[in-house]
C-alpha cells in the first residue's frame, strides 16, 4: 500500500466563540474532508450514541474509540469498509500539500494522509444494501478484556445473505473475512443492532425482511455443528441463534373498503418499510406499507404491560403479533411532471387506462405502487438523572412526514385515553403526533430522514428534522415561538440549504420576513409553506 510522507499537522483554532447570526443559527463548517474510496458509497452506519456516552470501568477499553470518528460504509464494489478518523479536522495547510496536487491518489482513503484507517470487510458476492455496527468485548488467554467492533451487513445473495465481521479496535489488518455468514429466507429490508448497553441485549440484531417479518438474531448465543462438511472444508461454521419472529397483519381484501388513502388492497402480509429499536432496546417500532405503524413491546415496558416475550409472555399471537401501541399515517403521494406532455400521435386517441398512462410523461403513481418510508429515532438525555431518556420518533411515508416528540409521553397518553378522544394530532404537550405540512424538496424525491438534537434552551421541538432529497436537504425546526403543541398552534418551519439557511429560532425580524416572502413569491408558494399544524 502506498504511503505518504510523514507530515505533522498542527491546526490552530480561535479562542473566541463565534458570533451568533440569527439568519444562520448553526455552527459554521471548520473544514471539509473528501474521502475517496474509488467506488460509490451506498450507506453508512456510525457507532450508536449510547456506546459513545458509556462510562465506567467496564467501558475503558473503548476510550480510544471515543477519541475517533468510527463508521462503516457499504460500497458498490461489494465491500464494506470500516473507517476511523481523528475528531480534529485537517488544517488547510495539510490539505494543500504538494504531493496531493501532483498525485491525487496519494489522498486515497486508507493511505493515512488524514490519519485515517480503512479496513475492508470481505465476503459479499453482491452489493451490500445495508450495514449496522456496535461495540463488544472479548477476553484473551489472560482473561484481559479487549474491545472489538461488530459489523453486520446484508445483501441479496441467493435468498438473502447476512454477514458479521469482528474487528479488534487495535487491529493492523487491512482485510477481514466474516466470522458468521447466515443465509436468510428472504432478503432483508433493514438491520440494526440493539443500542442498549446491557450485555444480554447488545448482541441482539433486528432483521426486517421483505416478506413482512421482523426477527431478532443473537450472534453470541452460538449453535455449533461439529464435524460438518463446512467445517472440514475450512468454511465459516459459527452460527448464532434466532430468538424471536414478529409478524404484522395482512393486507385488506379488495372487497373491504380501505380506511386510509393510498392503502394497499392486495392479499398477503403487510410489508415492513422500516423497523427500529425503541425504549432503550426493549421494544421495536415498525412502519408498514399501508400507513400503519406499531410498537412491539417485547419486554413489557409500556404502561400496564405484562412482562415481555424475551423475559416472559408479553407479545401474543402466532401468525400475527399484537402491537402494544399502534396508529395510522396518511399515505400522501404527488404526481411529478417535469414538462408538459409531448403527444406525438393523434390527439384523438381513445383515453383508455393504457393510453392515458402513455400520454403522461412519467405516468401516475397508483395507490398500489410501492411506497417508500423510513423511521428515525433519536434518544435525548432526560432532564432528570433518575428518569429514562426521551425518544423522538419521525416517520416518513411517501410524501408525508410526522413526528412524535416524546414516545413515552405519547404511549402513556394513549394508554390513559386522554381527552383528545383518540385523535392522533391532539393531546397533552409532548404527548401527541405532529404532522409536518408543506415540506417541499423542489420536485426532488425524498431519500431519507434524520434528526439532530437541539439544546434544551432552544425550546419547541426537541430535534431538528433533516430531510434528504436527491441533491439538496432541508432542516425543519420549531423554536421558542411555539410555547405548546396544541393543534391550533402554528409552528414556524425553517428551510435550510447549503447556501440559504433561515432563522431556526422561530423569531423573525422585519428583514427576515421580507426575505422569506420574497423567496415564496419567486417560487410561487403560498404562506402555508411556513406552517406546521
Amino acid at each position: 500500500m502506498p504511503t505518504v510522507a510523514s507530515f505533522v499537522d498542527k491546526p490552530e483554532f480561535e479562542d473566541d466563540e463565534e458570533d451568533y447570526d440569527p439568519s444562520q443559527p448553526y455552527p459554521s463548517i471548520l473544514q471539509t474532508l473528501d474521502l475517496y474510496f474509488g467506488t460509490d458509497v451506498l450507506s453508512i452506519a456510525p457507532l450508536p450514541s449510547s456506546i459513545l456516552r458509556a462510562e465506567g470501568a467496564s467501558w475503558r477499553a473503548l476510550d480510544g474509540v471515543k477519541k475517533t470518528l468510527v463508521f462503516a460504509a457499504a460500497c458498490a464494489d461489494n465491500l464494506v469498509r470500516l473507517v476511523t478518523l481523528p475528531l480534529t479536522p485537517p488544517s488547510p495547510e495539510s490539505k494543500a500539500r504538494k504531493e496531493f496536487r501532483s498525485d491525487f491518489a496519494q489522498a486515497h482513503a486508507g493511505n493515512g494522509a488524514w490519519g485515517e484507517t480503512v479496513i475492508s470487510l470481505m465476503g459479499h458476492q453482491k452489493t451490500p444494501e445495508g450495514v449496522t455496527i456496535t461495540a463488544d468485548f472479548t477476553n484473551n488467554k489472560r482473561d484481559v478484556k479487549s474491545a472489538v467492533i461488530i459489523v453486520a451487513s446484508h445483501s441479496r445473495e441467493v435468498t438473502g445473505s447476512l454477514l458479521l465481521h469482528r474487528v479488534p479496535v487495535s487491529s493492523s489488518q487491512t482485510a477481514i473475512e466474516p466470522f458468521q455468514r447466515i443465509f436468510l429466507a428472504a432478503p432483508a429490508k433493514s438491520i440494526s443492532f440493539n443500542p442498549s448497553l446491557s450485555e444480554h441485549r447488545s448482541s441482539h440484531l433486528l432483521v426486517a425482511d421483505s416478506t413482512g417479518v421482523c426477527r431478532i438474531y443473537n450472534h453470541k448465543l452460538l449453535i455449533k455443528n461439529p464435524g460438518s462438511e463446512e467445517e472440514q472444508n475450512g468454511l465459516v461454521t459459527e452460527r448464532g441463534t434466532w430468538l424471536l419472529s414478529l409478524y404484522p397483519g395482512f393486507q385488506s381484501s379488495k372487497n373491504e373498503p380501505t380506511q386510509h388513502k393510498g392503502s394497499y388492497t392486495t392479499f398477503g402480509r403487510k410489508t415492513i418499510l422500516d423497523s427500529k429499536w425503541v425504549a432503550s432496546g426493549k421494544a421495536i417500532i415498525v412502519l408498514l406499507n399501508d400507513g400503519e405503524w406499531g410498537v412491539w413491546d417485547i419486554e413489557g415496558v409500556g404502561p400496564g404491560a405484562s412482562p415481555g416475550i424475551l423475559g416472559g409472555q408479553g407479545v401474543t399471537g402466532g401468525s400475527l403479533s399484537g402491537f402494544g401501541l399502534t396508529g395510522f399515517l396518511e399515505v400522501v403521494t404527488k404526481l411529478r411532471t417535469a414538462a408538459p406532455p409531448q403527444v406525438a400521435s393523434s390527439k384523438f386517441a381513445p383515453m383508455t387506462p393504457g393510453t392515458r398512462k402513455s400520454t403522461e410523461p412519467f405516468g401516475t403513481k397508483s395507490s398500489n405502487s410501492p411506497t417508500r418510508g423510513q423511521i428515525s429515532v433519536l434518544e435525548a438525555p432526560s432532564s432528570s438523572p433518575t428518569s429514562p431518556s426521551d425518544e423522538s420518533v419521525v416517520f416518513w411515508l411517501g410524501e408525508s412526514f410526522t413526528i412524535i416528540p416524546n414516545l413515552t409521553k405519547y404511549w402513556n397518553a394513549n394508554a390513559r385515553k386522554s381527552s383528545s378522544g383518540g385523535n392522533l394530532f391532539n393531546g397533552t404537550p409532548g404527548g401527541r403526533m405532529i404532522r409536518l405540512e408543506s415540506v417541499d424538496l423542489q420536485g426532488e424525491r425524498c431519500s431519507g430522514i434524520e434528526q439532530i438534537l437541539k439544546p434544551k434552551s432552544s425550546g419547541g421541538l426537541p430535534t431538528e428534522i433533516l430531510i434528504l432529497g436527491e441533491h439538496r436537504f432541508i432542516i425543519l425546526s420549531a423554536g421558542r415561538s411555539a410555547p405548546s403543541f396544541a393543534a391550533s398552534t402554528r409552528l414556524a418551519l425553517v428551510e435550510k440549504t447549503s447556501n440559504s439557511i433561515a432563522n431556526s429560532g422561530g423569531e423573525l425580524n422585519v428583514e427576515d420576513i421580507d426575505q422569506a416572502l420574497a423567496r415564496m413569491d419567486n417560487k410561487g408558494f403560498s404562506s402555508k409553506r411556513k406552517l406546521l399544524e
